[in-house]
C-alpha cells in the first residue's frame, strides 16, 4: 500500500455504529455486528493492520495490548503505533497473539503476501480476524485492486489450521446498498427519506430471503 490517496472522511462512530440515516448503514452496521461477534476470540497482544481510525477497538475487550499499524497517518486519527507495510510487517515471526484487519486486503497489490505475513507474525494458535469485500464500488482510488469470493479467501488462508468465512449480509442487502449509493449520487434531493426507509426494512428482509451467493463483505476468522 502507498499513502497517495485520500480516504472519505468519517468518524470512528460512523463505522462502528452508523445511523439509520446514513448511506453506509446497510454495509457498515452489518459488518460492525459481525466484527463484534468475533472480537471475543482475540487475545493477548493484538495488531490492527491498516488501523485508520481504529473504530472497532472498543469491541476487543479480551486483549492485553492493542497495537495500531498503518502506512500513513489517517486523517483525524492519532499517529499509528507502527508505520509499516502490510506486505512486510516490521515485527518478528511468532510474536503476536491476534491480528485484526478490516477492509485492507482489497487495497494491497499482493493479497497472498499479506496473508503470509499475517501467518508469519502470529504465534502458534494465534487468531486472525479479517474483513474484505466481495462486492463494493470503487473506493480508495487508485489503490483498489481486488474483490474476493469465499473460495478465493479459503485459498489465501489455506496454511491456517482453522478457517471460518462469514458473509456480511446477503444478496438483497448488497443490491440495495448499491442502489442507495447510486441514488445518493444521482438523486440527492430524494435520497435521504428513501435511504432511511430502505435502511429500516432491508436488513430484516435480507435475513428472511438470505442468499449468500452475493454479499458486500466477508469476515474471516482463522487460527494458526
Amino acid at each position: 500500500m502507498t499513502n497517495k490517496w485520500t480516504p472519505v472522511i468519517r468518524t470512528a462512530e460512523d463505522y462502528r455504529n452508523p445511523k439509520i440515516t446514513s448511506n453506509i448503514y446497510l454495509h457498515f452496521s452489518t459488518l460492525s455486528e459481525d466484527i463484534q461477534k468475533y472480537a471475543k476470540y482475540a487475545k493477548g497482544i493484538l495488531l490492527d493492520i491498516g488501523a485508520g481510525l481504529s473504530p472497532y477497538k472498543p469491541f476487543f475487550k479480551n486483549v492485553n495490548k492493542y497495537i495500531t499499524m498503518d502506512n500513513f497517518q489517517y486523517p483525524g486519527a492519532k499517529k499509528p503505533d507502527i508505520i509499516g507495510d502490510a506486505l512486510k510487517i516490521p515485527l518478528r515471526s511468532n510474536s503476536i497473539d491476534s491480528i485484526f484487519s478490516s477492509q485492507v486486503l482489497e487495497h494491497v497489490k499482493d493479497p497472498k503476501k499479506m496473508i503470509n505475513e499475517i501467518y508469519r507474525t502470529l504465534k502458534k494458535n494465534g487468531v486472525c480476524i479479517l474483513t474484505t469485500h466481495m462486492a463494493q464500488v470503487l473506493h480508495g482510488e487508485p489503490h483498489d485492486y481486488f474483490r474476493f469470493t469465499e473460495y478465493g479467501l479459503r485459498e489465501l488462508f489455506k496454511k491456517f489450521k482453522h478457517v471460518e468465512i462469514k458473509p456480511n449480509g446477503g444478496a438483497l442487502l448488497a443490491i440495495v446498498q448499491f442502489f442507495i449509493f447510486a441514488m445518493d449520487e444521482k438523486l440527492p434531493i430524494i435520497s435521504k427519506p428513501v435511504t432511511i426507509l430502505l435502511n429500516f426494512i432491508i436488513k430484516k428482509l435480507d435475513r428472511l430471503f438470505f442468499d449468500k451467493r452475493f454479499t458486500i463483505n466477508y469476515l474471516v476468522y482463522a487460527i494458526k
